[in-house]
């Protein structure tokens, strides 16, 4: 597709722009608010769009780098079906539910003895939409659709997508110092935090898999993506179940990370995006 001369560029210059925006506009509002932590319902909403960085960052790429093949490949990867069997169309919807259930399962096995497995409340149909526009579609158009064709022109799969994955997780950051979010309760640091970083890193690896196995489907990733979060938002887990869960998506890694040792990615020349026996 490129030199790699020319891929470093691309590389580089998607991460400055995916990562540089929030971090830039985070660290300004800290110095103008005089706090580590953002509370201004303002400055949370500048920071929120901030965190749309990663479509910037394609945007950039598809206006300044990519040529009318490269183009055509992205958008027909975006909308075409047919690149998920339908194998790989049930692991997608199924996995991300089985991983919590088997969580919750080990857990109630080795600690309470007692299955807990509850539907959250506060889902609704209305929430369920809203989740596939926060995080699914750009941030999917962005890590795989770009990030990881880029890396993989690079890199072997196994360092491609353990790189994406540390600069995934590292991406979330920002939103450790928004007041109320999810990861601000987390914790800097704490146990929770490295669940998930780890959970993060991990799952990147699952990602990237089912990216090649669909033959570079960004559709394949968007609905891995959005069946995680809707999961994860749905069925709710105890803090060990949830960390059994991440401790499961490693393991799982692992053994991906395993059988690839060495395999090299096919002809990414002719968009033929798949892994060599």
């Amino acid at each position: 597709m490129n030199n790699t001369k020319e891929n470093n560029k691309r590389i580089k210059y998607f991460f400055l722009i995916s990562h540089g925006l929030p971090y830039i506009v985070t660290i300004l509002l800290m110095l103008i608010e005089n706090s580590f932590y953002i509370n201004n319902s303002l400055s949370k909403i500048i920071i929120y769009g901030s965190m749309l960085s990663p479509l910037f960052a394609v945007l950039f790429m598809l206006y300044y780098y990519y040529d009318k093949k490269e183009k055509q490949y992205y958008l027909k990867s975006i909308i075409d079906f047919k690149k998920i069997s339908f194998t790989w169309l049930i692991v997608i919807i199924t996995f991300p539910i089985l991983i919590r259930l088997a969580g919750s399962l080990i857990d109630s096995i080795l600690t309470t003895n007692q299955f807990q497995f509850y539907i959250s409340k506060e889902m609704t149909i209305g929430y369920a939409i809203i989740l596939l526009f926060f995080g699914p579609i750009h941030e999917e158009l962005a890590w795989r659709g770009v990030a990881l064709l880029e890396l993989l022109q690079k890199l072997s799969f196994n360092k491609s997508v353990l790189y994406l994955g540390f600069m995934w997780a590292i991406w979330h950051i920002p939103l450790f110092f928004i007041v109320d979010t999810y990861q601000n309760k987390l914790g800097l640091f704490t146990v929770p935090f490295w669940n998930f970083m780890l959970g993060v890193l991990s799952i990147t690896v699952i990602y990237g898999l089912i990216y090649i196995k669909t033959n570079g489907s960004i559709l394949a990733v968007i609905l891995f993506h959005y069946i995680g979060n809707l999961s994860g938002e749905t069925f709710v887990l105890t803090p060990n179940a949830d960390s059994i869960s991440t401790v499961l998506k490693i393991i799982i890694a692992i053994i991906i990370i395993y059988k690839f040792t060495n395999k090299k990615i096919g002809d990414l020349n002719n968009m033929n995006i798949s892994l060599d026996n």
